[in-house]
């Protein structure tokens, strides 16, 4: 299999525990550590819904990453942001929030 991810390292963001207990209620907890799995096994797993999301170059430059992309806790409402550093070869759990909480993250 090759997935554009292959060999990355998963990180997570210090403040990430804090987000988490601030924007994802406690019925999706157990849905995200199974995205997790997902994303570590198969990064490309359809459950995720992985997809690029746009940000721009100068908020590239300020997180100190390439990409940024998501996937999808459940389909309606929250999502998981990561970003991806291609010379470290990491993906940095970022965000997670409601579609609202996302899209003003990065305004």
């Amino acid at each position: 299999m090759n997935y554009k991810f292959s060999g990355y390292k998963i990180l997570v963001e210090k403040k990430f525990k804090k987000i988490i207990q601030k924007n994802l209620p406690i019925e999706y907890r157990e849905v995200f550590d199974e995205k997790i799995k997902y994303l570590s096994n198969n990064p490309e797993h359809p459950s995720l819904n992985t997809k690029s999301y746009y940000v721009s170059k100068k908020m590239l430059k300020k997180l100190e990453v390439d990409e940024v992309w998501e996937f999808y806790i459940n389909r309606k409402q929250y999502r998981c942001i990561f970003y991806l550093s291609h010379i470290d070869k990491i993906i940095i759990i970022a965000y997670i929030g409601n579609h609202t909480q996302v899209k003003n993250k990065f305004k």
